[in-house]
């Protein structure tokens, strides 16, 4: 893979740059599991138009060596974060590295996504949910939303028109489906209307969910 670099950003990043300089360019930005990393999603590059830009961001809780988190787990309680604070200073600069890469990259505002895995997952739905004007579209694999606590930054009236499409395995150790069927049943009672998939895969992203993401992102793409 050619032209990757990265730039100052709030958060650790890998970016690949569109091939084409001429005119704003649609992004997707990538968020990774807990105790991974920005190169583990970083490797879905390649699956995207070469006339999209990139982004992998990483986390800032240390978890291991080389792993990273976006805020710590209670893995007795899947929908229960012990310091909720976290996420929601990583949104703040997840949604700040997205307004320097808009203007510094040259990305069209209007074609911004997020594609999220497990806990990076779950990040991605808080950030769709509580600003869903800055995105066309949301993808969340393998994980979960946790409604305690934001339920009152939402706008039922703007999240009604939120792209989400939510994929889970059903033989998830990590994400029981329950969970995710459960995270389904939230987001509808909230306005959402996701395209929810289920797969007979673990906590991976299985070939079957790769090839409908990106149909999905690509059927979004032209509207």
């Amino acid at each position: 893979m050619t032209n990757i670099t990265n730039i100052p950003l709030p958060l650790k990043n890998m970016i690949r740059r569109s091939n084409i300089h001429a005119t704003k360019s649609q992004a997707v930005f990538f968020l990774h599991g807990f105790g991974s990393n920005m190169h583990d999603l970083f490797s879905l590059s390649p699956y995207f138009p070469s006339d999209w830009t990139c982004i992998s961001l990483e986390g800032t809780i240390p978890i291991s060596v080389g792993g990273w988190a976006w805020a710590e787990i209670d893995f007795s309680n899947m929908m229960a974060l012990p310091k909720p604070e976290q996420l929601s200073e990583h949104r703040t600069k997840i949604l700040h590295c997205i307004e320097i890469c808009t203007k510094e990259l040259g990305l069209e505002p209007e074609r911004i996504y997020l594609v999220g895995f497990s806990q990076g997952a779950s990040i991605s739905m808080f950030c769709g949910l509580t600003h869903p004007e800055l995105f066309h579209g949301i993808v969340s694999l393998c994980g979960v939303i946790r409604p305690n606590g934001f339920s009152k930054e939402i706008n039922k009236d703007k999240v009604r028109d939120l792209n989400l499409f939510m994929a889970n395995g059903t033989e998830d150790e990590l994400i029981p489906i329950e969970l995710g069927r459960r995270s389904k049943t939230y987001l509808e009672s909230a306005g959402v209307k996701p395209v929810y998939r289920e797969y007979p895969a673990g906590h991976t992203i299985s070939t079957e969910c790769l090839q409908e993401m990106l149909q999905w992102l690509d059927g979004l793409s032209d509207k």
